[in-house]
């Protein structure tokens, strides 16, 4: 009987040590996981959530550097709302981003296509394509103003006149369609390289099996690109969009060394307009509200692009 008791406190005192052991396991590795992210948590906190607080309570005040600050609830939304300049800003912005996204990942996906295959003197063409998407924005800018200079001097203008195509040197930014394509160019040129490098690393998780086996079927290269290449770069491709869109929507630097937003605003886009209101006007309110607007229209984007993913996943699940 008394061993039988012994046995049983035993089995007792063993448990309570499993669990024991059970539990300090546990906690050693919440306090591990929670030591890395509290880091991070922090500057989530102080750079990105108060921040947002503060925004949002700003957009409800008439708020200025200078005058009183008073609450005025709803009426810097409803003033953004009936102000034609913020549509055209929005217009311009969403032209921007129709044109200029289809052209970043169809450049990036056809070097990407070159790019993937072994020949010589590719990572010099693979350099010179991704090196401008780690350089300053000052940096490029300001080559390509001097480039682009309406002066006999500005790069373009020069080797066009000598080579007889201009008669005399002309303003590349004197026309909203000129401005246009300038700025679309030099950002196509600028941010391509970051879209090769994923897609690259797509198209070489392709296994090389699938190609030979539609190559002994028959498949032309037409078909393999369609049936092949590209459903396997659908998630790469996905990204991609909402990273062009989160771009696209932020565009400021290239209009403000370029153009300033002219002619006559065309060039004007949602930051450059946001910048304008808050920092030459000094209506902060009314740029918070202008901040939150813009919100709402990307959240809106990348939420159409997350359907759009989700639905296609989904197609090829079941596929």
């Amino acid at each position: 009987m008394k061993s039988q008791q012994e046995v049983l406190r035993v089995s007792v005192e063993t448990e309570r040590e499993l669990k024991l052991l059970r539990i300090k396991r546990i906690l050693r590795r919440e306090v591990g996981a929670w030591g890395f992210l509290l880091p991070h948590f922090f500057f989530f906190i102080l750079f990105i959530a108060i921040p947002l607080i503060y925004g949002l309570t700003m957009s409800f005040y008439n708020w200025t550097l200078i005058g009183e600050t008073r609450y005025v609830g709803l009426e810097n939304y409803s003033r953004v709302w009936s102000d034609s300049r913020f549509w055209m800003a929005v217009k311009n912005t969403v032209i921007f981003a129709i044109i200029s996204i289809p052209l970043v990942m169809g450049v990036a996906l056809a070097y990407a296509l070159l790019l993937s295959k072994k020949w010589y003197g590719r990572l010099w063409l693979m350099t010179a394509f991704v090196a401008p998407t780690f350089f300053s924005s000052v940096g490029v800018l300001t080559s390509w103003r001097w480039i682009l200079g309406s002066h006999r001097a500005g790069l373009m203008n020069y080797y066009l006149t000598r080579l007889g195509i201009l008669k005399e040197p002309i303003s590349w930014f004197a026309t909203s369609t000129r401005a246009w394509a300038c700025i679309i160019g030099v950002t196509v040129w600028w941010i391509v390289g970051f879209s090769i490098l994923l897609y690259i690393g797509a198209l070489q998780r392709i296994p090389p099996e699938q190609y030979e086996a539609a190559r002994i079927d028959g498949a032309g290269r037409w078909a393999q690109f369609w049936y092949i290449t590209l459903p396997w770069m659908r998630n790469v491709l996905f990204f991609d969009v909402i990273r062009q869109v989160l771009l696209a929507f932020g565009l400021f630097d290239q209009v403000y060394f370029f153009t300033g937003g002219g002619p006559a605003g065309r060039t004007r886009t949602m930051v450059y307009y946001l910048y304008m209101v808050g920092f030459e006007r000094q209506q902060l309110g009314r740029a918070a509200a202008i901040s939150w607007y813009m919100f709402m229209i990307i959240f809106g984007f990348a939420l159409i692009n997350l359907f759009v993913l989700l639905k296609t996943v989904r197609a090829g699940a079941e596929g």
